[in-house]
C-alpha cells in the first residue's frame, strides 16, 4: 500500500495556502466595495471575481498540493 505525507514540507504549505487565501478573500472584498462606490463597477466586479476564484480560491489549493507526496509515485 502506498504511504501518503500530507506534510512533506512540514508546515508551509498549508500556512502559506491559508495566507493566500485570507489574501484573495481580503482583496476580493474590497473590490466588491469598490465597485458600489465607483464608476467602473463591472471591472471592479471583474477584479474581486478573479481575487476570489484565481487567489482565494485556486492558488490555495495548488500551493497546499505542492506539499503532498505520495512515496513511490510522482504527482504532476
Amino acid at each position: 500500500m502506498l504511504e501518503i505525507d500530507h506534510f512533506s514540507h512540514g508546515w508551509l504549505t498549508p500556512i502559506v495556502a491559508y495566507v493566500m487565501s485570507f489574501t484573495g478573500s481580503l482583496l476580493g472584498l474590497r473590490c466588491m466595495a469598490r465597485s458600489r462606490t465607483g464608476s467602473a463597477r463591472d471591472g471592479w466586479l471583474l477584479a474581486a471575481a478573479v481575487a476570489i476564484g484565481g487567489t482565494g480560491i485556486w492558488v490555495m489549493h495548488f500551493i497546499a498540493m505542492l506539499g503532498f507526496a505520495i512515496e513511490g509515485a510522482s504527482i504532476r
